[in-house]
């Protein structure tokens, strides 16, 4: 698959705010906008921002879906971000494919429930997206968290991680183009038009909060659609747990036998520092070396 790298966006440039999925105060959304003018960019806030219902950002589905593609279509605006996740991103896609985005290559970024706007921008549109922070993680101000959205964001997003664990480092060195998420989101896609395509790929999994059957029940699935052995290499994020090392002890025994690079504890998702991960950019695994280089 060619992949359409976004445009960078400059310091000076604009940065759209959009809410796809669950809402947050008007407080911590200004002190967002606060954070991204600090960092250079002035902002532009969609309506949806400050409109909910219940468990939804926005008066409808549809408004969301409305300020999405008015910030992709803007040339005012250079680069988009995520508020926050939660749960609603699934519900706006019917309302996108009408539109083209990939007329309009611009930094997206986000992660959790926004994984399903990877898969569709990624998959439906050839579209590179950044995995990395929204407004909460900004505004901690992490130096790794900063650097690598910054870095990414103005067309910078080839680098390498470093002191990566794998489940065995006597195996080859794999690439493929990075593509996932949210673990419970990925699952989520299997059986509908927007299913994830690992074939070829690295797949990226990272989750929060999960009790340790419920990783095994993703996990699981993910195996029987076929897209664990499709895949060839397995990056795994911080996946905030409670019980980490029944989590760790649960995952290493659901990947034995698989000859293929599996890393873990990568520093993205539900956790701090919160690397930004380029999103169909190419990802090259090195048991050896403990190492990944994305280019």
């Amino acid at each position: 698959m060619v992949v359409i790298l976004p445009k960078p966006i400059k310091r000076g440039g604009t940065v759209g705010i959009v809410a796809l999925s669950g809402p947050l105060d008007a407080e911590v959304v200004f002190k967002g906008e606060a954070q991204l003018q600090k960092l250079g960019y002035n902002v532009v806030i969609a309506p949806s921002c400050f409109e909910s219902r219940g468990y939804l950002a926005g008066s409808s589905d549809r408004a969301r879906a409305q300020d999405l593609m008015i910030m992709f279509s803007d040339d005012e605006i250079d680069a988009i971000l995520c508020m926050r996740g939660g749960y609603g991103c699934n519900r706006i896609v019917p309302y996108l494919k009408k539109f083209d985005f990939s007329k309009y290559p611009k930094p997206f970024i986000g992660y959790s429930d926004i994984t399903y706007m990877h898969l569709y921008l990624n998959q439906k549109h050839q579209l590179m997206t950044f995995h990395g922070p929204m407004i909460r993680d900004l505004l901690t101000e992490n130096e790794a968290t900063t650097q690598t959205f910054l870095n990414c964001v103005s067309g910078d997003y080839a680098y390498e991680m470093l002191e990566i664990p794998y489940y065995q480092t006597d195996l080859e060195a794999a690439c493929g183009q990075v593509v996932g998420g949210n673990l419970s989101i990925i699952c989520s896609t299997l059986g509908t038009p927007y299913e994830i395509d690992t074939k070829g790929k690295v797949l990226f999994i990272e989750e929060i909060n999960e009790p340790v059957y419920v990783i095994d029940r993703l996990i699981t699935q993910l195996k029987y659609s076929g897209k664990i052995d499709d895949a060839v290499g397995i990056m795994m994020g911080d996946f905030n747990v409670y019980d980490k090392v029944a989590t760790h002890k649960l995952l290493k025994k659901m990947f034995r036998g698989y000859k293929k690079p599996i890393a873990y504890d990568i520093p993205s998702g539900h956790c701090m520092p919160n690397y930004t991960i380029p999103l169909g950019a190419t990802a090259q695994l090195n048991p050896s070396a403990q190492s990944i280089c994305f280019y």
